[in-house]
């Protein structure tokens, strides 16, 4: 997939989803619900202080008239809601003005929410002017510690979100500070069994390689001048951080130094989770309900 253009062409091809957004009265986020909603992508469901939402969807001309508002009292009663709508009659669920940690405590809830028994992941998809399509890229934003289950259960997320988004056979780079083995890099000894796994057939339906510098990961000519054979080097479309840091800092710097456009959701769940900064831009928001439209 090129571009966020053609995701969004792409989630327009489906018929309108329905995003419950939780504590509504953000109005970035609300910016974002309106342009998605124009772009036919949407039918909304806000959860939160009903008198909030419609003060903030005032400034940002946000018609309310015909959209459904669900009144709260309190933030912990909107993720209650929020997740009860989601979980019987909506698509994907959207976080607004409320906390990560609570936004998760939500989510993760044995009873109420929308665990599946998998490992919660995030994916941040970012279009690079540089690069020639989309990019993906775990994990930034849950897990703080990656053993060798957890790195396996991130990629199996992403494999499943990019076959839904039309990418039948994803080439996977397992990114490292360089391509050699050390065991004090456990990012590196992980990546040799990951690719094991993929060649016995453990871990089906993409190509899997690494570990890579990141340099190997995005350019044939890096690969070749260092000698690396290799089937998908400067040609993938998901890449493993070694941590969170990473992941994060790394996604963070192209948005802001490199001009990269961005979406983000967290992968694993019952349903698509949209969970994004508070300073991300209402561009970003669009771009992260159409790719909750696109797999759902």
């Amino acid at each position: 997939m090129k571009d966020f253009t053609q995701l969004i062409e792409f989630a327009k091809n489906k018929a309108p989803k329905r995003c419950v957004v939780v504590c509504a009265d953000d109005e970035k986020v609300l910016e974002g619900i309106r342009m998605a909603q124009e772009l036919q992508l949407i039918i909304p469901a806000l959860v939160g202080n009903r008198e909030k939402i419609l003060e903030s969807a005032k400034r940002v001309n946000f018609t309310t008239e015909n959209i459904e508002i669900h009144n709260t009292k309190n933030e912990s009663e909107a993720i209650i809601e929020s997740l009860s709508i989601v979980k019987e009659q909506g698509d994907f669920l959207m976080k607004g003005m409320l906390s990560t940690s609570a936004f998760l405590k939500g989510v993760l809830n044995k009873e109420g929410g929308l665990r599946t028994g998998k490992i919660l992941s995030h994916i941040a998809v970012l279009e690079i002017p540089k690069y020639h399509k989309l990019i993906f890229m775990s994990d930034g934003g849950m897990n703080p510690r990656l053993d060798l289950k957890t790195r396996v259960n991130i990629i199996t997320n992403a494999i499943k979100i990019l076959q839904a988004l039309g990418i039948k056979q994803p080439h996977i780079g397992l990114v490292a500070a360089s391509e050699a083995i050390n065991p004090d890099m456990p990012e590196t000894t992980d990546a040799v069994k990951i690719v094991g796994m993929n060649k016995r057939g453990e871990i089906e339906n993409a190509i899997i390689e690494g570990p890579f510098g990141f340099d190997v990961a995005i350019s044939k000519k890096a690969a070749e001048q260092k000698h690396i054979k290799s089937e998908i080097a400067g040609d993938v479309d998901f890449i493993l951080m070694p941590n969170i840091a990473t992941a994060n800092i790394w996604a963070k710097g192209l948005i802001y130094f490199a001009q990269a456009k961005a979406a983000g959701m967290v992968a694993g769940a019952a349903r698509p989770v949209i969970m994004l900064s508070r300073a991300d831009e209402p561009e970003t928001k669009v771009n992260s309900i159409a790719l909750g439209v696109a797999i759902s």
